[in-house]
Order: C-alpha cells, then sequence, then structure tokens
C-alpha cells in the first residue's frame, strides 16, 4: 500500500508539472484531490477513528485492583500480633449483564460504518465540486477563446468600414458602431478573465494548492454519454446513494441502541475477591481469602431506564423519518437534474444541428452582400453578434448538461463522468472560422 501511494504521489507530481504549462486534464486532478483535499482527509480520519470504537465498547469494564492495611492500635504496628490486623490485597471486576457488551459493540460497528459512508459522501461532493468547477473553467476559457475570435473578426469588419467611409461609399456612423462593438468585445475578455482567474482560485483550494501557483488550460470537453432512462437512476439511486446508506446505518445503529436500553433493566454482576495476609510480629496466624458477589441493580427504573427506553425509541423515530427525508430529496435532486441534463442535450443538439450551421450560413451571405454593398454594415455586425452569442450557448448548454451529470454521479453514488475532458472533434464542428479570408 505504501509503494501504490508512492507511485500514485510521484504521478500527481508529473501531472502537475505537466499542467502547470500545458492543458489539465479532470482525471488527472480527481486523483489530486482525492489525495490532497483536507475535507477529504479530515473525514477519512474521523471515519478510521470511529472503527476503533467497537472494540472498547465491547470490552469488560476496567477491573479495581487496590489494597489496604488494617491496624488495631494507633501507637504500634499489631500486624502478626493481633488477630484482627491484616494486610489486604482485593480485586472488583463488574460484569455487565450478557448481551449488553455485544450490543454496544453493535452500535458502535453501526456507527463506524454510517461514518464509512459519510466520508463517501464527502470525497464525492467535493470530487463533484471540482467536477463542476472544471466545466465552468472549460466554459470560460472556451468563452474567451470565441469572444477573442469575434472580436479580430469585428475588427477586420470595422476595417471595411474605415475603407468604405474613406472612399465614399460608406457611413461614419458604421464606423463609430464597429468601434463600440470591438470595445464591448475587449470588456467581455477583460471580465471573463477576471472569472478565470476566481474559477482557477477555487479549483486550487478544492486540490489544497498554493492559490499563485501556475494551474494551465483545461482539456477540451465532450459530451459525455447517459444511457440510463430516470427509473434506472432512481433505483440506483437508492441502492447505491452514500448518504441512503450512510441514514440506513444510523437506523441500524438506533435500533440497537434501543435494545441496549431495553437491557438496562437487567442488573450487572460485581464480583470480588480479597486476600488477607496475617503474618508479621511474634504470632503466627493463617492468611484468609474472601469471595463476593453483588448485583448493580436499576432500583430506580422509574426514573431512569424508563426514560431511557423512550429517549432511544424517539431517537429510532428521528432516525428513520431522517432516513425517508434523505432519500426522498435525494430522487427529487436525482430525477431534476436528469431533467436538466436532457433539456440541456436537446438544446445543444438543436444549436449545433439547425441553428449555428443555419447561423454561421447568414453571416457569410451578409458578408458577401456587405462587400458589394446588397447589405447594410447594422444586418452584418447583427449577424456576427447572433452566431457569437448562439456559440456561447451552445457551450453554455454543454456546461449544464455536464454539470447536471455531475450532480446525478455525486447524488446517486454512480461513476458517470470518467474521462470526460478527451479531445474531440465535436467542438471543432462548433468553432466556425468564417473571414478567414475576408476581401480587402
Amino acid at each position: 500500500m505504501k509503494y501504490f501511494l508512492l507511485i500514485l504521489t510521484i504521478f500527481i507530481i508529473n501531472c502537475e508539472e505537466v499542467n502547470a504549462g500545458g492543458v489539465v486534464n479532470l482525471d488527472s486532478l480527481v486523483i489530486e484531490a482525492l489525495l490532497n483535499n483536507p475535507e477529504i482527509n479530515a473525514s477519512k480520519n474521523r471515519y478510521l477513528a470511529t472503527t476503533k470504537r467497537p472494540s472498547q465498547e465491547g470490552a469488560l469494564p476496567n477491573p479495581i485492583i487496590g489494597g489496604r492495611i488494617k491496624n488495631v492500635s494507633f501507637d504500634e504496628i499489631t500486624l502478626g500480633d493481633d488477630p484482627r490486623s491484616d494486610v489486604q490485597v482485593f480485586f472488583i471486576q463488574e460484569i455487565p449483564f450478557p448481551g449488553k457488551l455485544s450490543t454496544k459493540e453493535k452500535v458502535a460497528v453501526e456507527n463506524a460504518e454510517s461514518q464509512k459512508w459519510l466520508a463517501d459522501a464527502i470525497s464525492k461532493r467535493i470530487i463533484a465540486d471540482l467536477k463542476t468547477a472544471f466545466f465552468d473553467w472549460f466554459f470560460i476559457n472556451k468563452s474567451i477563446e470565441i469572444t477573442t475570435k469575434n472580436k479580430e473578426l469585428l475588427s477586420k469588419f470595422a476595417k471595411v468600414a474605415e475603407v468604405k467611409y474613406e472612399v465614399g461609399i460608406g457611413l461614419q456612423q458604421d464606423v463609430l458602431k464597429a468601434q463600440v462593438e470591438v470595445s464591448r468585445f475587449i470588456e467581455r475578455l477583460q471580465l471573463l478573465n477576471e472569472k478565470n482567474q476566481s474559477i482557477e482560485y477555487k479549483i486550487k483550494k478544492l486540490l489544497n494548492r498554493p492559490l499563485d501557483s501556475t494551474l494551465g488550460k483545461p482539456e477540451k470537453v465532450i459530451k459525455a454519454e447517459f444511457v440510463l432512462n430516470i427509473d434506472d437512476i432512481s433505483k440506483i439511486t437508492q441502492e447505491q446513494a452514500p448518504l441512503i446508506h450512510s441514514s440506513s446505518e444510523i437506523v441500524d445503529s438506533r435500533e440497537e441502541s434501543l435494545n441496549l436500553a431495553k437491557k438496562q433493566y437487567l442488573p450487572d454482576f460485581i464480583i470480588g475477591g480479597t486476600y488477607f495476609n496475617r503474618s508479621g510480629g511474634s504470632g503466627n496466624f493463617d492468611d484468609i481469602w474472601q469471595l463476593s458477589l453483588g448485583l448493580r441493580v436499576p432500583l430506580y427504573f422509574w426514573k431512569k431506564e424508563r426514560f431511557g427506553v423512550e429517549e432511544a425509541n424517539l431517537n429510532l423515530l428521528e432516525a428513520k423519518e431522517n432516513y425517508d427525508a434523505v432519500e426522498d430529496n435525494l430522487l427529487f435532486q436525482v430525477k431534476d437534474n436528469f431533467i436538466t441534463a436532457q433539456t440541456a442535450e436537446k438544446l445543444m443538439e438543436l444549436y449545433r444541428g439547425g441553428i449555428i450551421p443555419q447561423s454561421s450560413l447568414s453571416l457569410e451571405s451578409a458578408i458577401s452582400g456587405y462587400q458589394v454593398g446588397d447589405v447594410d454594415f447594422l444586418t452584418l455586425l447583427n449577424n456576427l453578434i447572433t452566431l457569437f452569442n448562439f456559440e456561447l450557448e451552445y457551450y453554455d448548454q454543454l456546461t449544464v448538461y455536464q454539470k447536471a451529470l455531475v450532480k446525478i454521479e455525486e447524488l446517486s453514488g454512480m461513476e458517470i463522468i470518467s474521462k470526460a475532458t478527451l479531445t474531440s472533434d465535436e467542438s471543432e464542428e462548433i468553432n466556425h472560422t468564417i473571414g478567414e479570408d475576408l476581401n480587402e
């Protein structure tokens, strides 16, 4: 295990060196977060601490071992001279009624199991936060790329408008309008760069990296495949969701606690043994030994044990209600995110298969028409802005889709997005290169 962690750490270091100046892969970030995130490590240690509890709960109470001396005079030591004097060594052990210790141990085991699932839920939440931040980071970088491309294209349009104005076939307001739109694109880029820095800080925080470290650039994202229907997802959620498992273990723990509370009506045993040494002095007295058996009796059960049972029963009812609430809430969130993913997927297909290609053709037609004077500059500009907005909207919906699947992944406990950041030609279909050979 130590060698595995060493190799994994070396792998992470190498990934960090590669990512520092290049493309960042989501899978490497996930591994790094699993190793370095403080909240994940804290939850693991919390779980490991609870695994040490069952053995303690199942052990007998510590015995009492002691000694005493009995002397019949304040003036002299009478040990060995008086039969009433002796040195005693005693041992007292409390033994709970059979079944109490095993029940206590079961309660601790169930609590440890609950903590294990809770640690898993925390780990999945942190990884989901990381994946969500990664997809936001990708969208911001893609927005910067698209905005920069359109700003450069608009700058070419502005130069054409200036040339037309200088030769007397263009309008000054076209030139001014183009300059204003270029300035707006510059403003967008500044805001996007600010958002990019903020999201990078969030990713570094989740990875427990220094905030001033270099992160690199996110790898291209392709749409994750997801073919399950809502009934399948709901069933998997009920079977695998860490929070549901944790709540179930708590119910089991409370049931054992109720059993333990009922057993408190039964007495505990106290056994003892004492050895009396009476030798010493001029006498020759025989040593004595003594055994004792006592009971710890729940004499005031109507004020103590009875309320303990009622308390344990109410705690059990609370755990069962909480289990139902957790299950209902998770199923609702899973279905809500499933609908979000479905809607985003349909919009992506609409943008990629129809709206963006049509808008691209419309812009190309407007470019040709503007060059020969059949289309005014405002129409050309509107076509450019329209295509720009649709391109951004496509990637926005891709991000919404991926983030919805990440949430389903977190809540249900299933694995959906493992290698969702691979280079794909799909994104190239969206990044139309328009106006590369704009005629002067």
